[in-house]
């Protein structure tokens, strides 16, 4: 027996009612290759709730380490996506390594792939970590423990461990070949049934070097996904679920020519794209099967999107911006619900560059639409060990919270003169030009029912006792009626809690 999990996150806003696609990929394609061996995913979140309280959390735990008791797993993977996860996934670690010293605990995914040093030095109990895409070497690990060998082995790609106070890594393999993807196996899932969005990828990877993203860093560039595995794939996930909203996973996505696939399928399809990749002019003949779809924009100053390295010249810059503009107002003429992303105070930031900032959110939402809008704006956090950071560093009037690859990280002044209280009254106010109407709330209560809400929102008394798993209100319940429940009562707590919406992201991050 082998578990794949996916652990919980302190971040409210990261939580999307969707299986956990990439521990699902890496675990369907094991389990097809080893048919005889008994895998499960387990989804933290969704198997067991989502934790408001340490005292909850500590519920979780204690109910996890009791079903894995009885599961004897010989080999627990985790995933670890992002920096709000991470505290979480190394206190799970020592906790299974004090219930069962023998089970082999492996990590991957973005966080352990670059900081795997500050894994190793905070915990003793990671055997191994994956760098980089998970199928290949989660194969060998369990090929290997099924034969009774150390997966500590110098023949399988992209591991690195700690032994003797010493890292030690193995040599880089080459990208995983998507024509080699198995088909989705919801089988492993506990309770398939339960999830209301069906999240899918159609590529991995990109090619842009955008200085915020991670990307590069696991899939430097774009693969596609062979398009007889997609019709297979759409074809068994849409059969076996009730809910008919596809919502697209790609690091970049420009597959429009799937649309005639998503149509015959009868779905409708959630993504995110780059604003100089969709092509406004597809907009009208794609409206009927989209239900929302999200634009990285980033910031409307040239100088900002060069620091980025979104744009490369002044021509791009223009095309960027234009085609912005018109993807915008097509959107709301065809009445698509859109989400436009943005980061305020970027390293070198000045007035002048979110004044733009500003004035484009304004002349955009002059263009609103019956579909509604929302500008997703936030402010800028240097990661040790990113371009971000680097950038941060060597500008010396750029101040920030250089509190490690646990912690926040907050860039509080951008430039000489643009200190955070300004930085945040831009934030309000360019999120305050989004124009919510039925249609994306509706949208946004599907994919993100949580949606800016601050985790003082969850502490709410209106909140009934049928949302909860426990009688002590600390742990949320994100099945089903709870949270049909919940998104009924979202409209009204978003109005209520509307001053923290806008607020910074520490407000959404848990406290415990």
């Amino acid at each position: 027996m082998y578990l794949f999990v996916e652990p919980i996150s302190k971040n409210t806003g990261m939580y999307v009612p969707a299986y956990p696609l990439p521990i699902l990929e890496i675990a369907s394609f094991v389990k097809s290759n080893l048919p005889d061996v008994e895998i499960k995913v387990v989804s933290l979140p969704m198997d067991y709730g989502l934790p408001l309280t340490m005292e909850g959390k500590e519920e979780i735990f204690r109910e996890f380490l009791k079903d894995l008791s009885q599961l004897k797993p010989r080999g627990v993977g985790i995933s670890c996506t992002a920096i709000s996860q991470a505290e979480e996934v190394i206190h799970l670690c020592d906790l299974i390594r004090a219930q069962d010293p023998n089970v082999f605990l492996f990590l991957g995914g973005y966080f352990p792939t670059i900081y795997y040093e500050e894994i190793f030095s905070r915990s003793t109990s990671v055997d191994l970590i994956v760098k980089g895409e998970g199928e290949i070497p989660s194969l060998k690990i369990l090929e290997l423990l099924e034969r009774g060998e150390s997966p500590l082995n110098d023949n399988v790609p992209n591991l690195v461990w700690k032994k003797d106070d010493q890292i030690h890594h193995t040599r880089s393999g080459v990208r995983f070949d998507l024509r080699d993807k198995a088909l989705l196996n919801l089988e492993l899932l506990r309770h398939p049934g339960a999830y209301d969005i069906l999240p899918y990828a159609f590529s991995r990877g990109c090619p842009f070097r955008c200085n915020f993203c991670m990307e590069e860093y696991i899939r430097p560039y774009r693969r596609k996904v062979p398009l007889k595995t997609i019709h297979d794939d759409m074809k068994k996930l849409i059969s076996n679920k009730k809910t008919q909203t596809l919502f697209i996973s790609d690091a970049l996505f420009k597959s429009f020519d799937l649309f005639p696939l998503f149509r015959s399928l009868g779905v409708k399809i959630d993504f995110e794209t780059r604003c100089d990749i969709l092509d406004p002019s597809l907009i009208p003949s794609i409206a009927d099967v989209c239900g929302l779809f999200a634009i990285g924009f980033e910031s409307a100053s040239y100088r900002t999107l060069r620091r980025m390295n979104k744009v490369r010249s002044r021509s791009h810059y223009q095309r960027y911006i234009s085609n912005a503009r018109a993807i915008f107002k097509q959107a709301a003429r065809n009445k698509i619900p859109i989400i436009i992303f943005m980061i305020a105070g970027y390293p070198g930031d000045t007035k002048e560059d979110l004044e733009e900032s500003l004035a484009f959110a304004k002349e955009l939402s002059r263009n609103r639409g019956p579909g509604g809008h929302v500008f997703k704006i936030g402010e800028c956090h240097a990661y040790p060990r990113t371009k971000v950071y680097d950038l941060a560093v060597s500008l010396k009037d750029v101040v920030f919270d250089d509190d490690g690859v646990f912690g926040q990280n907050v860039v509080r002044q951008s430039s000489k003169g643009l200190n955070f209280e300004a930085i945040l009254n831009y934030t309000k106010e360019i999120f305050n030009l989004s124009y919510y109407t039925p249609k994306i709330q509706e949208a946004l209560l599907n994919i993100m029912p949580f949606f800016r809400l601050p985790a003082k929102a969850f502490m709410d008394d209106t909140i009934p006792a049928q949302c909860f798993r426990n009688n002590h209100r600390t742990i949320f319940n994100v099945q089903g009626q709870s949270l049909s429940i919940f998104r009924g009562l979202a409209p009204d707590l978003s109005a209520k809690y509307k001053d923290l919406m806008s607020g910074q992201r520490s407000v959404r991050i848990l406290d415990y």
